[in-house]
């Protein structure tokens, strides 16, 4: 019994022994922590709360001239659900309906459990049918969703934020949005070729898209937070910089989205009309070198470019080289004009073909009309008679004065992938006669549908080279300018006076000439056609049976507010000329110009042509 009892005292003191020696341990612990790691541990704490998120910050949007856009950032929302806080939203349901239960001995936990598995039911059919209503997905696909046994299921992605306001304002329970942003092009298919896109990873691809893209994306910045026990930060930890709204800005272009709709739509009825493979149609205005439009056929939408081939994305008005033909004529008569070689009253004798060699140019028709001068020249669209005024230049001087006015060069054009422009080389220009007798009406010479627009704006201002461009400004929100395009200094390529010849003698070629089908009753347009054959660019002569068809209008003809360029590429139509396949496009667009632009008919009489004659009958 002895023996017993001091066993159980040695255990006792053993466990007492234990229990000072755990309390030791436990209080060296808590003062190790609490004091002499304090500061360590404190920090420590405070680093796991801290945050450096990225703000998210819009891309600045593109307007058209007249405020119209064309390309914003617009929220999108991916949706996703916890069940478990569903369940959590149950239970709590239950327990405030059991509450309330006043029958005496009732098991108010018994309750509670079969209500939350009712109000657990009731809140998943409640919610599949408001997800599928605003998500486009089945309700019974998305029970199937929220049956699965995940802590995060995803429901939706790229919800509108009209479904987004929607779903908040129904307050179901275990909702979480993560935003993002899309970018929206209200125009899509219209100017899909001037914007370009924002590829998957946020770079901008074709037009001013890629071309202004730093312009465009707004600045990083991110700022210090204080993350909550959810893991979300604590809005009073934000900066007021990043909770107010940002203001990204807007890129505003010469762009008028009208002409440009109606410039797409006259082009793709031309295209389609006239079989042709592509086409382009552009609006300048030539006292500032904006362009009012630029259309592309064929198109893309940029808001689903997956859905396109990646050869619509392709401005090829500004990337695609071409010999221009007869549409080249004007500028060799207004250089020939500028340099005194020439005067309007120039007479030489058309014979129908020439020989240079083992090299035999013809007219289109192999005829020949005798004695013309320049207009007639124009007029008759002449080869052998502009070969013979292009004579009037020693080779070597006719070769400087086309690098002078840009031939070879880029028009300065802000889109990407633009083109230089082709000459031959000088030596080859001065020794072979033949190089000089082509590049006379248009052939021999190669360069972008822009470049050739901005050669016909100098002879449509009075002589003036312009600087082509798609944007005029960047604005704040309030419209105040930011930032303008600088450009280089325009610089004069011909006299006054012999840009004011050529555009008389193009108000002939449409009154009189190859240019008939682009005239317009009430109005005069000066304009040029061109046919030419399809040149094998980076190879050697032409393209069997290939030709490339043209119209260059001026609108009016003797003070151009606009110079309308239509080009259509591979045209299979028959009897297919500039004259019957692009300058009926381009009288299209100048009659909407017309309407745009209220321009007042300088002819009225030809409006109501039998009102003279009936007023003279009173």
């Amino acid at each position: 019994m002895r023996d017993l009892r001091r066993q159980t005292t040695s255990r006792l003191w053993l466990v007492g022994i234990g229990v000072l020696a755990g309390a030791g341990a436990l209080g060296w612990k808590l003062y190790d922590l609490q004091v002499i790691q304090a500061s360590t541990l404190q920090n420590r704490a405070a680093a796991q709360r801290e945050r450096t998120i990225a703000a998210d910050r819009p891309r600045a949007g593109i307007f058209d001239r007249r405020g119209v856009a064309l390309a914003l950032d617009q929220p999108i929302y991916d949706l996703y659900v916890h069940p478990f806080l569903i369940d959590a939203e149950a239970r709590d349901r239950a327990i405030r309906q059991a509450a309330k239960v006043k029958t005496k001995g009732i098991d108010r936990q018994a309750l509670a459990t079969r209500l939350t598995s009712q109000n657990r039911q009731e809140l998943y059919t409640q919610m599949a049918s408001t997800l599928a209503a605003t998500s486009g997905k089945p309700t019974a696909q998305i029970a199937q969703l929220l049956s699965q046994p995940k802590r995060t299921v995803a429901i939706a992605r790229g919800l509108s934020e009209t479904a987004h306001d929607q779903l908040l304002a129904a307050k179901l329970p275990g909702l979480e949005f993560n935003t993002r942003r899309r970018r929206y092009y209200p125009d899509g298919l219209n100017s899909a070729a001037v914007i370009g896109f924002i590829n998957y990873d946020g770079q901008g691809q074709g037009g001013v898209e890629q071309y202004y893209h730093k312009k465009l994306s707004a600045k990083a910045a991110s700022y210090p937070v204080t993350m909550g026990p959810l893991g979300l930060p604590l809005a009073a930890s934000l900066p007021a910089e990043a909770l107010a709204d940002p203001q990204p800005g807007r890129l505003v272009l010469t762009i008028d989205s009208r002409v440009q709709r109606a410039a797409r739509i006259a082009l793709d009825r031309g295209v389609k009309a006239n079989r042709v493979s592509r086409g382009t149609a552009i609006v300048l205005e030539p006292q500032s070198g904006e362009i009012l439009a630029l259309a592309v056929s064929p198109s893309f939408d940029n808001n689903h470019y997956g859905q396109f081939a990646p050869s619509t994305y392709k401005n090829w008005a500004a990337s695609d080289l071409y010999e221009p033909g007869s549409t080249f004529k004007p500028i060799n008569v207004a250089l020939a004009l500028s340099a005194g070689a020439i005067r309007p009253d120039t007479t030489i004798y058309d014979s129908g073909s020439l020989s240079f060699g083992r090299y035999t140019i013809s007219n289109y028709d192999h005829k020949g009309r005798g004695s013309l001068d320049v207009t007639h020249v124009l007029m008759f669209s002449d080869n052998i008679g502009m070969i013979r005024l292009m004579q009037h230049m020693q080779p070597g001087f006719y070769y400087d004065r086309l690098r002078e006015i840009g031939i070879g060069h880029s028009s300065g054009i802000d889109l990407p992938g633009e083109t230089r422009g082709i000459i031959t080389n000088r030596t080859q220009f001065v020794k072979y006669p033949v190089q000089m007798a082509t590049v006379a009406f248009g052939q021999g010479v190669a360069l972008t549908p822009l470049q050739l627009a901005r050669l016909h704006g100098a002879i449509a201002n009075g002589g003036t080279a312009i600087t082509p461009h798609i944007v005029r400004d960047f604005e704040d929100e309030d419209g105040k300018v930011l930032w303008k395009p600088e450009l280089p200094a325009s610089k004069p390529i011909f006299t006054p006076e012999a840009a004011a010849q050529v555009r008389q003698m193009m108000l002939h070629v449409v009154e009189e000439g190859t240019g008939k089908p682009a005239r317009i009753p009430g109005y005069r347009i000066g304009g040029k056609t061109g046919t030419a054959q399809k040149a094998n660019i980076g190879g050697r002569g032409y393209l069997a049976g290939k030709k490339i068809t043209s119209f260059v209008g001026y609108l009016p003809a003797l003070a151009p507010r606009y110079v309308v360029l239509v080009v259509l590429d591979e045209p299979k139509s028959e009897n297919a000329f500039g004259s019957t396949t692009a300058a009926p496009i381009v009288r299209e667009i100048c009659q909407d110009l017309i309407s745009y632009g209220n321009l007042a008919p300088s002819h009225p009489q030809e409006l109501h042509p039998g009102a003279g004659s009936a007023a003279k009958k009173r």
